[in-house]
Formats: structure tokens, C-alpha cells, sequence
């Protein structure tokens, strides 16, 4: 009982920590990622900080695994509640719908971690955990995987521009390029 407890007081503190180091970099961006800074905005000490996340790559390496969750959590979402539960496309449509629900908070997040990309390659280990299992997902659902990637790349092209706030296509054609990829998830090949 009172371990659970303590690990539960562990996850809410770690949490903590992480919002607020995410909310750190998307206020001053990642060159103002400091255990100073994170543990100030979340009210603890550096040194609580510092049990969590012994290093600023750990920090940052973590920061991304909880923006891929979040992500995940809303594929999933998306998922379940697909009007074509079972067919090839489900988990297209899923990604696809999540990607474009992906709250703004996040987009900012993304937006100033991308500058940690090459001087940091390793913090980005999770992301290629999470695009291997996307991949072996549509593997086994039956769709087209060089129709899946075609549509990914677009979704992910349509995400990055709004991003980087950057080439984004204005309405209706943004709506009808969403509406198009959405009836190619439609038919699996």
C-alpha cells in the first residue's frame, strides 16, 4: 500500500516535472531548458529535479516520450471511434484524424524541439520506436504500405508546414486535400 502510493507520488512528480519542462521550452525555447529553470517553474528543488532526470539529455529524451504518448493516446482515441471499425484503413484514418487534432501546445513543443534533432540524435530514439510500430501496425492491417506512407507523408507535410507556420495551403484547399487523403484510406489498395 504505501509503496503504491509512492510510486503513484513518483508519477505525479514526474509528470510535474515534465509539463513544466515542456512548458519551459515552449515559453523561452530549448536553449532555456535548465534544471533551474524547470525546477523553479514546477516548484521543486534542483535536486528533486535531478533524481528524475539525472542528466538534461534524460530530460529532454523523456520530454519526447511523453509528447509520443500524448500522441499516441489520441491515435488511439481516433482508432476507437472510427466510423469503419475492422477495415484495412482504420488505422490510417486514425493516424491521420490524430495528427490533425494534435493540440497546438504540442505543435509549439514540436516546433522548438525540432532544433535539438541534430545536436541530439539520441533524445530522438523514441520517435523511431514509435514510427517502427506505426509501420508494423499497417503491416498487419491489410492496407497498401506504399499508400499508407504516401498518406503519412502528407499528413506529416500538412502538420510540419502548420508547425513551422510555413507553406500551409489555405482553405478550402487544405480541406479538400484532408478530404482527399481521408477517401484514399477508404480503399486498401
Amino acid at each position: 500500500m504505501v509503496d503504491t502510493k509512492r510510486a503513484k507520488s513518483r508519477s505525479a512528480t514526474r509528470e510535474t516535472l515534465l509539463r513544466a519542462a515542456s512548458q519551459v521550452v515552449i515559453d523561452r525555447g530549448v536553449e532555456a531548458l535548465t534544471f533551474d529553470a524547470v525546477a523553479q517553474k514546477a516548484g521543486v528543488s534542483k535536486g528533486g529535479l535531478l533524481y528524475h532526470f539525472p542528466s538534461k539529455d534524460a530530460l529532454m529524451r523523456s520530454m519526447v516520450e511523453q509528447l509520443i504518448q500524448d500522441f499516441e493516446a489520441v491515435v488511439q482515441t481516433e482508432f476507437d471511434q472510427d466510423d469503419a471499425p475492422g477495415t484495412p484503413g482504420q488505422w490510417v484514418r486514425a493516424y491521420l484524424r490524430a495528427t490533425l487534432r494534435f493540440s497546438q501546445q504540442s505543435l509549439a513543443l514540436v516546433a522548438r524541439l525540432s532544433s535539438i534533432a541534430t545536436s541530439s540524435p539520441n533524445v530522438l530514439e523514441a520517435a523511431k520506436a514509435y514510427e517502427s510500430r506505426w509501420h508494423q501496425r499497417i503491416e498487419t492491417s491489410g492496407f497498401d504500405p506504399v499508400k499508407a506512407a504516401i498518406i503519412q507523408l502528407a499528413i506529416d507535410g500538412l502538420w510540419f508546414s502548420e508547425v513551422f507556420q510555413y507553406g500551409t495551403p489555405e482553405e478550402p484547399l487544405r480541406t479538400q486535400v484532408v478530404e482527399t487523403l481521408l477517401a484514399m484510406t477508404r480503399s486498401p489498395q
